[in-house]
């Protein structure tokens, strides 16, 4: 990967992380439209070149959006992940359908990265994967998940 690319990666990966941050103080202080606002705008920035929110992306094709030049970009997948789950958790009232998407899709890339030897893993994942898995109500997705996280590439 060219450095450029990979500096790209690391500044998108630094304004997700600091977006988190900030999601978690506005849900903490009943401002929750505000925070889904922001990953919305966050969401929409990572999928500018496509012709879909991520929301509306299927699970195939999460997994897509975050392959480049056949390498699995974890680092930028955990901190989408963490922001799908902030955002789940906060529409699970609200949306549930929305919300069973964005559990679906922080489960698939939390597993996709522990599946991909060279990520580093971070020491609360299992954790993570739990909160998911336990949030999801259709044995289908997750035996999809499943699925396309045991796939080679």
């Amino acid at each position: 990967m060219a450095v450029f690319e990979q500096d790209f990666l690391m500044r998108q990966v630094q304004y997700l992380t600091q977006l988190l941050q900030q999601i978690i103080f506005k849900k903490n202080n009943n401002k929750q439209s505000e925070a889904i606002r922001e990953i919305e705008n966050a969401f929409q920035r990572l999928t500018k070149e496509q012709p879909q929110k991520l929301n509306e992306l299927s699970l195939e094709e999460t997994i897509a959006l975050f392959r480049h030049q056949g390498d699995f970009k974890s680092d930028l997948a955990l901190a989408v992940a963490d922001l799908l789950i902030e955002e789940a958790q906060m529409l699970s009232d609200k949306n549930y359908s929305r919300s069973q998407k964005a559990y679906q899709q922080a489960l698939l890339l939390f597993k996709k990265t522990q599946n991909t030897a060279s990520s580093a893993i971070p020491v609360n994942m299992e954790e993570k994967i739990s909160v998911a898995e336990n949030n999801i109500t259709n044995s289908e997705q997750l035996n999809l998940i499943d699925q396309l996280t045991d796939e080679d590439g």
